[in-house]
C-alpha cells in the first residue's frame, strides 16, 4: 500500500515539474513585449496562424522542403483564419493599455483595411482551392504570390515595424 502511494506521489511530482515549463512559457509575454490587453492577444493570436502557416508554406513550396501533400492543408488553415482577421480587429483599440503592433491607422483608415481583409479573405480561399487542384508548383506560386502581397501591402501601412 506504502508503495502504491509513494508511486502516486512520485507520478504527480514529475507530472508538475514536467509543466513548471509549459505554464511559464503561456504566461510569458513575446520577447521584449510589453503585455497585451485581451484584444491585441486574441488579434495577436489570430494573426500568428498566417505566421505559422508563411513558415510551413514557404519551404515547400520555394525550397522544396517539407512534404508537398501538405499543401492543401496548411493553405485551408490559412484561408479558415482570413475569414476571422477584419472581425479582430473591428474593435478600436487605440487608448487601450497593453502592447500591440497596429497602427492608428487601422481604424483611422478602416475602409480600405476591411477592403485589404476582404481581398485578403478571397486570394486565401482561391490559394487553397489552387493547391487541391494542382500540384504545379507555378500555378501554387502564382496563387501564393497574392497572398504574399496582400500580408506585405497591410503590413507596410497598418503594423508598427
Amino acid at each position: 500500500m506504502t508503495r502504491k502511494f509513494t508511486f502516486k506521489k512520485i507520478a504527480i511530482a514529475a507530472l508538475m515539474c514536467a509543466a513548471l515549463p509549459l505554464s511559464s512559457s503561456v504566461a510569458d509575454n513575446h520577447e521584449g513585449e510589453e503585455e497585451r490587453s485581451f484584444d491585441s492577444k486574441y488579434r495577436h493570436d489570430t494573426m500568428q496562424h498566417f505566421n505559422y502557416s508563411m513558415q510551413k508554406l514557404v519551404p515547400i513550396i520555394f525550397r522544396g522542403t517539407g512534404n508537398p501533400d501538405h499543401l492543401p492543408a496548411i493553405a485551408q488553415i490559412m484561408a479558415s483564419t482570413a475569414t476571422m482577421t477584419k472581425s479582430v480587429f473591428e474593435k478600436d483599440t487605440r487608448g487601450t493599455e497593453g502592447f500591440t503592433k497596429a497602427k492608428d491607422a487601422v481604424w483611422e483608415n478602416w475602409e480600405d483595411f476591411a477592403k485589404r481583409m476582404d481581398s485578403l479573405e478571397a486570394d486565401t480561399a482561391a490559394f487553397a482551392e489552387v493547391t487541391k487542384q494542382t500540384t504545379d508548383m507555378d500555378e501554387i506560386k502564382a496563387a501564393f504570390g497574392l497572398v504574399g502581397r496582400n500580408c506585405k501591402g497591410c503590413h507596410d501601412e497598418y503594423k508598427v515595424r
